[in-house]
């Protein structure tokens, strides 16, 4: 996530990644007549029917791009696009021949799968089977780009995923978000009014967004300038230490905008409201949060969550900014061992 100023396991050896690896992708361009050519041929959600990327040029681009796995003898690819109304939402999922549960993987804001591979490969060394999918108005779901109305789209949004997902989903299931996605799996769960039909039997919640930094001021700020700007001017922050991969989000990736929408920080600050009055909930979340996040106010964040979690589980890694998911391999690997699944 990144807001303008207005606005347990054992690690194998396969999950250290070395930065240069987002350096090589910044060496290849994805060219658009790819990405368009992915989005032509890509079929409905079949989650009877494994993907043959040898018959489908643009997704086979697609994953040599980002470096997410691909199919193999032990490990299916099942994906598409998920209808639902207007909405169209890219889903994948990869699914070990033995599975031992399910990581419904929820990304944050100008974030997309795409970005995910570090942790996509974590999660299925472990043995889980793993879904992913595009927020609205991100990467190749569609929507306003990076816009939404209100919070609540993208949780209807997450419960289509897992209806549709559900015959592939080994349990138990697990929640894994990264700062707008840990927002999504919070409203969720704080909204859920049976516990016994509520999906998940964890929680990982990394930097979590629950109110951004300077908030107390920059709402304030929005409020007066929003009637005369419909977008901003997004700032790329350096949120994480490993510049590589930096260099790639800012100059190479397609699938970055460059310009917020207002829409996005109105919703965002009915979430806030709603996270600070909730009711607390004996739900124990695992927080895993970085003590150099210069997007959120993490230390309001971590007590607030507190209150309203008692029996939440915090890790606080040094020196670590707000894109856990993609800090530098020894931070990487410090915080992928702090999952609880």
């Amino acid at each position: 996530m990144h807001l303008v100023t207005t606005g347990k396991g054992l690690i194998c050896g396969t999950l250290t990644h070395i930065s240069d690896k987002f350096m090589h992708r910044a060496q290849t361009n994805l060219e658009a007549q790819q990405v368009e050519q992915l989005r032509d041929t890509l079929q409905p959600f079949d989650p009877k029917t494994a993907i043959d990327i040898h018959a489908n040029t643009g997704l086979r681009a697609y994953l040599d791009f980002y470096s997410l796995p691909k199919p193999s003898d032990n490990r299916a690819l099942f994906g598409g696009y998920l209808h639902s109304n207007d909405q169209q939402t890219l889903l994948m999922v990869w699914q070990p021949a033995v599975s031992v549960g399910t990581a419904i993987v929820v990304h944050g804001y100008l974030d997309h799968t795409g970005l995910y591979g570090h942790l996509i490969e974590t999660l299925l060394d472990r043995g889980l089977t793993v879904v992913c999918y595009d927020l609205i108005g991100h990467g190749l779901s569609s929507g306003q780009p990076a816009s939404i109305q209100d919070f609540s789209q993208y949780v209807s949004q997450l419960n289509q995923v897992l209806s549709a997902t559900a015959e592939l989903c080994t349990k138990p299931l697990h929640g894994l978000g990264q700062s707008t996605g840990g927002a999504i799996l919070l409203k969720q769960l704080i909204e859920c009014d049976n516990r016994e039909t509520y999906p998940f039997a964890s929680l990982d919640l990394l930097a979590p967004l629950v109110q951004p930094k300077h908030w107390a001021l920059n709402r304030w700020l929005f409020a007066l300038t929003r009637p005369f700007r419909k977008t901003a001017k997004r700032v790329f922050r350096a949120n994480s230490q490993d510049a590589a991969f930096l260099h790639f989000i800012r100059h190479t990736d397609p699938f970055q905008p460059h310009r917020l929408p207002s829409d996005w920080i109105s919703a965002m600050a009915e979430w806030v409201a709603q996270i600070h009055d909730c009711t607390s909930s004996p739900f124990a979340i695992n927080v895993i949060q970085g003590d150099n996040d210069s997007t959120l106010d993490w230390q309001h964040n971590v007590e607030l969550l507190q209150r309203k979690f008692p029996h939440m589980r915090l890790h606080l890694i040094p020196g670590a900014g707000h894109q856990l998911v993609n800090e530098e391999a020894t931070l990487r690997q410090e915080i992928f061992a702090k999952l609880s699944l």
